[in-house]
């Protein structure tokens, strides 16, 4: 996705904040701060909350601990159905919701909206934390539209003003601050920056910088300036070699999935082929920026057809620990099992739970001496990390992680 120089970031000034004085900003610069962010596939990404952590990082200030609860095409109602999984378990500090994209797009009624909205606080309430409610997005028509779809899109962008509207009442309600990431991208817009990928919906990274601005602002860092070049880090616990070959076929000739049987007589031999992560720099070497550049920094294993080939892939890894420990089996897209010493810990079934890095958090029992975990992989990227934490975004709190 393309970006933008830091000399068009600088409107940070122009952000206008919402806050009600029932909200203590001095609860937003404890140093132990956790920031759920809730969303759709804007927020699935995970790059305005890369954004925040590092721009408080290189300003000497105590940056949160960011993790992302995106998942893509998810509307508020969605979104309130799963905040136990997603968001509750993580006992967040604050809550940052972004909800409105897919809502315009598919109809959702402001009523229902704001029903949803509602039921998330009142249980982030329950648990004791709080909210910060962002503005939606603005819509664009996709690249080459015709008259008949440029007219769908400003009828989308111009109903985000009634989820607006909800945010606003929510927030007076319950005391919540509110940052205006559609004023600052409406401004931007007008401005003629390109703000949006070509499909009209998903915010490049300058408008994903946007969404950071407003979130920091509403913080009460409007003093910090976004970061000159974004660092993604190496995320904790990306497991570094695997090897991995394409499923074996059945008489039928569709691929065999891992059984208790098979997997455990799984024994990669010269056949299979070996994967290294992080995958290296493409030739053209992309800034971070680019989102697949981010993703490959973040540890993302986005060349298994290119090594496996296309279709239902199998691949092994080992970890060695010194001595018996609880641990958290991190999944992203593209892992459709998971295996640790041959029992099965996780299968997908289809299910959809987003993109992002930690969208599984999967407990695990790791053993003293050589662990192996198997996977079965559908789709051409993948991500698999093991971490000690269950939040493991704590370490990206002080130093980004390196190559």
């Amino acid at each position: 996705m393309p970006g933008y120089p830091h000399a068009m970031l600088v409107i940070a000034a122009a952000t206008v904040v919402a806050c009600s004085p029932r909200v203590s900003r001095h609860a937003f610069h404890q140093p132990t701060l956790r920031i759920v962010c809730l969303g759709d596939s804007i927020t699935d990404g995970c790059t305005y909350p890369q954004l925040i952590m590092q721009a408080l990082r290189e300003a000497g200030r105590a940056a949160p601990t960011a993790i992302c609860a995106g998942v893509a095409s998810d509307t508020a109602p969605q979104m309130a159905a799963r905040v136990e999984k997603t968001v509750l378990i993580f006992r967040p500090t604050l809550v940052t919701f972004c909800a409105g994209t897919n809502d315009a797009l598919r109809g959702v009624s402001p009523a229902d909206y704001e029903r949803a909205l509602r039921a998330v606080s009142a249980k982030v309430k329950a648990q004791g934390g709080s909210m910060l409610l962002l503005t939606p997005c603005i819509i664009n028509a996709h690249k080459g539209a015709d008259a008949a779809a440029k007219t769908r899109a400003a009828a989308a962008d111009a109903a985000l003003g009634q989820y607006i509207e909800v945010i606003r009442k929510v927030a007076a309600d319950e005391g919540y601050p509110v940052a205006e990431n559609n004023a600052l991208m409406q401004a931007a817009r007008r401005e003629g920056r390109e703000l949006m990928a070509d499909d009209g919906i998903h915010p490049n990274y300058l408008g994903q910088s946007l969404i950071a601005r407003s979130i920091l602002d509403t913080l009460g860092h409007r003093d910090v300036p976004l970061p000159r070049e974004f660092h993604p880090a190496l995320f904790p616990g990306v497991i570094r070699e695997w090897k991995m070959r394409l499923a074996p076929l059945d008489a039928h000739k569709k691929p065999q999935h891992l059984t208790e049987a098979t997997v455990r007589q799984l024994t990669p031999d010269d056949s299979w082929r070996t994967y290294a992560l992080p995958d290296p720099p493409p030739p053209c070497s992309p800034s971070a920026e680019d989102w697949r550049e981010q993703e490959r920094r973040n540890g993302f294993g986005l060349r298994v057809h290119e090594i496996a080939g296309e279709g239902l892939v199998q691949a092994v890894a080992a970890i060695e620990c010194t001595r018996p420990r609880r641990a958290f089996i991190n999944t992203g897209i593209g892992i459709a099992t998971v295996w640790l010493n041959g029992v099965k810990l996780h299968d997908q079934g289809g299910a959809w739970t987003g993109f992002h890095a930690g969208k599984e958090r999967l407990p695990a029992s790791l053993r003293r001496g050589r662990n192996e975990i198997a996977i079965e992989i559908e789709g051409p990227q993948f991500f698999l990390s093991v971490t000690d934490k269950l939040a493991w975004e704590e370490d990206l709190r002080f130093e980004a992680g390196s190559e």
